[in-house]
């Protein structure tokens, strides 16, 4: 085996441990085609190119019905701590932008501190009231542990399953506190001599990286939510 032929296999075999666990068997097919190419540059471009699997981070699919409670399971268990991660900066900045408001004496940085705070009110907002409804459903389950509403009946199951799916992780909740943050950032920062444009632009990028992730996010659930409408489909 040559030199670029051994490269080609060892990026293809790296493409096929790190994919997503949803994407397994894309990268092991793209990792067979590369035996079967003659050319060994031919191979490493192949190879090369499969590395766009590594982008696409998707959970394991949905076999059956029966796989549906461990994942719901999954869900509500991590579904506060992903909406902490997605708000963390919003939350965490807004007793500095109570500072800001209260210190500076330029309206316009009043301004935006206050729109800072408003920012940081909606995401502290909405994580309480996704703690409370987290709360109200296993208080329920612990309630009535002989039957079970959740994890007993799979189809039952796959119907909240999917009611969960499409609740959680609201983008529009996320969109408008991170442009509160962000306008709240601006206003503040021009309203001062010292404008610091470096940081905005960083704010702004960290800000699209955010909304990239999202984006991202709710396509996994998009996806799964069709197929929890298959695996109904053939049940029915």
């Amino acid at each position: 085996m040559t030199l670029v032929r051994g490269l080609a296999v060892r990026i293809s075999c790296r493409v096929v441990r790190w994919a997503s666990p949803g994407c397994k068997e894309w990268a092991e097919g793209l990792e067979r085609e590369v035996a079967f190419i003659e050319s060994d540059w031919a191979a490493l471009g192949w190879a090369i190119g499969s590395t766009r699997v590594l982008l696409d981070r998707r959970a394991a699919p949905l076999r059956s019905l029966d796989e549906v409670p461990a994942a719901t399971y999954k869900l509500l268990d991590g579904a506060l701590v992903r909406s902490g991660f997605f708000l963390l900066m919003p939350i965490m900045d807004g007793p500095l932008f109570l500072h800001w408001f209260f210190v500076t004496r330029s309206t316009l940085g009043r301004a935006g501190s206050a729109i800072g705070v408003l920012g940081s009110v909606i995401a502290v907002t909405y994580m309480l009231l996704e703690r409370h409804r987290l709360l109200l459903i296993e208080r329920r389950r612990l309630k009535e542990t002989w039957q079970d509403y959740i994890y007993n009946d799979v189809v039952a199951c796959a119907h909240f399953y999917k009611e969960q799916l499409k609740r959680c992780d609201k983008l529009w909740i996320y969109f408008s506190s991170y442009l509160c943050w962000m306008l709240g950032k601006s206003l503040y920062y021009t309203s001062h001599d010292d404008k610091d444009m470096f940081t905005l632009v960083l704010f702004s990028l960290f800000i699209l990286f955010i909304l990239l992730v999202m984006s991202l996010v709710k396509q996994q659930k998009l996806r799964r939510i069709e197929e929890i409408d298959a695996l109904l489909a053939e049940r029915e």
